[in-house]
């Protein structure tokens, strides 16, 4: 009996010693806070009316004055709250859903209320009753716009017949000028009449235009443009479209118009240099520009009514942390998180990291660990980074420098004997060699340092010609010596400053790689408490391009004990080179596990680390490999571009991204998808595909028991105008979001759904908890 209840009594307690949700981690480019302000004074102050851990924007106050609508993420995702104007109860949800809303905007006698969500499959414009006595299923808005576009901030005219909204409906998706791995998107404004379904194309612009505001009368309509310069300005046009006026020059940037009065705007500004947002007015007809707040806000969308009541979000400026360093200004973890998930079978615990790449989660600990190089002063690689090889290089330059020089004073003072013009044309000769010696390294070393491994062939063809000239100087020199001194002068000097630009050129060429060297950190944060610490300087690859050295990638081996980690560019092209390396936390070592010659990265190990997958070009294209038992085998061989390999816990599933079937959006650039490899025997399946999106898919990450995989998807388009979403961090690929796939049905369930670019999840078990 007593051992009977002993063991009820260990049962009782070991109840409370339970197993978390499973935790997900991802890299997010969202603010770190954001809350909403109201203005009494016409907008010379704003004080906070919102105190929320997380995200609160994009408010309106109603036509009477007595309520404020605005967007919170209070619940996980961005739904539509309600609050009496005077503070006198509690945001209240507005709208029942599980999906984006956003954007809301008052018709101009308040009884209705347009707004965007995206319940449906993405950003659509819908218009409902305003009740803000009680809270309405999604179900009762009816849907305007109704595309598989993204549709945007809408705005009624003021007699309520029209409604003004921008969309990306009317342009082909591209690649992004700069980087053409992401998806780049363009707006028009629209116009629709609500009692016909009429839809007019007010603009048609090769950039974004977005944010229209009507005027008082009805006849003009306000919206910003970046078709000058690609530098957004705010413009004004007729109800039609006909006569569009550019109000504010390209100078700085403009966003967001609000219409103060018939002759008079507020608009945003944004100063990227000072990493400030500024509220100006303009003054139409005198042109006029003044600050209209000038306190110590970054304040977004503001909103005016009538009587002079201002609203809007932002914060301070965010500073850059201890616990986030080389992330985005502010904390580490994103506003509001971690947050729960409960779907589909899913039990999670979201946590956002505010990084370009998600910082990866300890396996048994609440840690995470994340690189950190000093990129905001590039000459820090320059003074830092320097090593004893840039000397010599320095030396030899001086010394081509001094030889012009000398050739100056030779010809100077041999002028009676030699006329000084050879002198002069030598010199120009020479230094026409030091010139192209040195293009020839800054091109290849800053310009295009893609194709750094040029670098020898090109230099070593300008040795040939640098050196042959010496040589023939060489043999002239010798020659005149026998007949006069005199005449062997500046064959002797030509012979000497084209054999010192020669060794110049070959030193450049041969030994470029080992002039400077990348030396990131990495630091682990205790997510819970923020506390921080250097753990590791990763060992520069000697013989490389610095940028080579970066981090790219990175990840806990299966048990915990250390690293795995990828140095090298984030894509490149062949030729480029990219290391997948293994750290060892209690040697403090770090060794190659791949071919240190070639584009090799985004490795990962099954859970017995007996099988070791990640993506090369070593065959000539980008290819998935997996190393087993000592063995290196090509899965796909395929001329495709493929990339971020995963292997299932147990080793026998591989999932990768490939463009074979991508859709081709120009430039040479193909969508991506995902695709499955299993283990069958003793070979491996061929590639199934898993996605069809014809939009770009990346990262994917199993789940730690191998029945889901997670990734990054552009399938459900974007949420916001892009030049808004990306006024304050710059993101890229705002479309991004989480998305889980159970890999025996193809179930999907969206773990994310905001504005905010989200992507590099990375899913381990939940930590046991008392």
């Amino acid at each position: 009996m007593r051992k009977a209840i002993f063991f009820l009594i260990l049962i009782f307690l070991g109840s409370f010693s339970v197993r978390a949700q499973d935790r997900v981690f991802f890299s997010s480019f969202s603010p770190e806070t954001w809350e909403i302000y109201l203005s009494k004074d016409d907008g010379k102050s704003f004080q906070a009316i919102t105190d929320h851990s997380a995200l609160d924007y994009d408010a309106v106050i109603s036509p009477d004055e007595q309520w404020i609508v605005f967007t919170s993420e209070r619940s996980g995702i961005p739904q539509l709250y309600v609050m009496p104007l005077d503070g006198s109860a509690e945001p209240r949800l507005l709208i029942q859903s599980d999906s984006f809303q956003d954007q809301a905007t008052f018709s101009h006698d308040g009884a209705q209320l347009a707004f965007v969500a995206s319940h449906e499959g993405n950003a659509e414009i819908y218009v409902m009753d305003f009740l803000p006595d009680s809270m309405q299923d999604i179900s009762a808005a009816k849907n305007l716009t109704n595309h598989p576009g993204g549709d945007f901030r809408p705005s009624f005219s003021p007699d309520g017949k029209f409604l003004a909204f921008s969309s990306d409906r009317g342009h082909a998706i591209r690649p992004h000028r700069v980087f053409p791995f992401a998806m780049d998107r363009i707006g028009d404004i629209y116009k629709l009449d609500l009692q016909s379904g009429n839809l007019d194309r007010l603009t048609e612009e090769e950039a974004w235009d977005g944010s229209p505001k009507w005027s008082a009368d009805g006849k003009e309509i306000y919206f910003y443009s970046g078709r000058k310069n690609n530098q957004p300005a705010i413009f004004r046009m007729k109800a039609d479209g006909s006569d569009v006026v550019q109000l504010t020059d390209s100078s700085h940037v403009g966003l967001s118009p609000e219409l103060i009065s018939d002759g008079k705007l507020a608009y945003t500004s944004v100063n990227q240099a000072a990493d400030r947002v500024y509220q100006l007015t303009l003054d139409i007809q005198s042109q006029k520009v003044d600050t209209l707040y000038k306190g110590e806000l970054d304040l977004f969308h503001p909103q005016r009514t009538k009587n002079g009541l201002w609203v809007a979000h932002g914060a301070k400026t965010a500073q850059e942390v201890e616990s986030n360093q080389g992330g985005f200004p502010g904390s580490l973890i994103g506003a509001g998180f971690p947050i729960l998930k409960n779907q589909d079978s899913l039990s999670l615990e979201l946590t956002a990291i505010r990084r370009a790449f998600a910082a990866p989660p300890d396996p048994n600990g609440p840690f995470l660990v994340f690189d950190y190089f000093d990129q905001a002063d590039p000459t820090k690689i320059f003074i830092e980074g320097a090593t004893s090889w840039v000397w010599i290089a320095l030396i030899l330059i001086l010394l081509s420098v001094g030889m012009l020089i000398r050739g100056l004073y030779l010809g100077i003072r041999n002028r009676k004997k030699i006329r000084f013009w050879k002198f002069l044309l030598a010199v120009l000769g020479a230094l026409i060699g030091l010139v192209a010696a040195l293009g020839v390294f800054f091109f290849f070393f800053l310009v295009d340092f893609m194709k750094f491994d040029y670098l020898p062939f090109a230099a070593f063809g300008l040795f040939l010609i640098l050196g042959g000239l010496a040589l023939l100087f060489y043999f002239k020199w010798k020659k005149a010596k026998k007949s006069t001194d005199s005449q062997s002068t500046l064959p002797a000097y030509l012979f000497r400053t084209f054999l010192v630009l020669s060794l110049l050129c070959i030193y450049l060429g041969f030994f470029a790689g080992y002039f400077f060297q990348v030396k990131p950190e990495l630091y682990r944060v205790n997510y819970k408490t923020l506390e921080s610490e250097r753990i590791h300087t990763i060992n520069p690859q000697s013989g490389i391009h610095p940028a080579f050295s970066t981090v790219i990638d990175l990840k806990y081996l299966p048990d915990g004990s250390g690293l795995l980690l990828t140095t090298g560019p984030f894509r490149g092209d062949q030729g480029s080179k990219a290391t997948v390396w293994e750290y060892d936390f209690a040697s403090k070592s770090q060794r190659n596990l791949t071919q240190m010659n070639k584009n090799s990265g985004f490795g990962d190990f099954s859970a017995a680390k007996d099988r070791l997958v990640f993506r090369s070009d070593k065959d000539g294209n980008f290819d998935i490999f997996v190393k087993e038992n000592g063995v290196l085998t090509n899965l796909t061989k395929s001329p495709s571009r493929e990339n971020f390999p995963v292997i299932s816990p147990d080793g026998n599933k591989i999932a990768f991204v490939g463009d074979q079937n991508g859709k081709d959006v120009g430039g040479g650039i193909k969508t991506m998808d995902i695709y499955l490899i299993e283990r069958e025997g003793e070979n491996w399946s061929k590639p199934k595909q898993l996605t069809f999106t014809q939009t770009q898919t990346g990262h994917p990450h199993f789940s730690p028991d191998g029945e889901w995989l997670i990734y990054t998807t552009e399938e459900y388009g974007i949420n916001d105008e892009q030049p808004l979403s990306q006024s304050f961090i710059f993101s890229p690929q705002m479309y991004g979001e989480i998305v889980a796939l159970r890999l025996r049905d193809g179930k999907k369930v969206k773990l994310t759904h905001n504005k905010w670019e989200e992507g590099a999840p990375l899913w381990v078990k939940g930590l046991e908890a008392q």
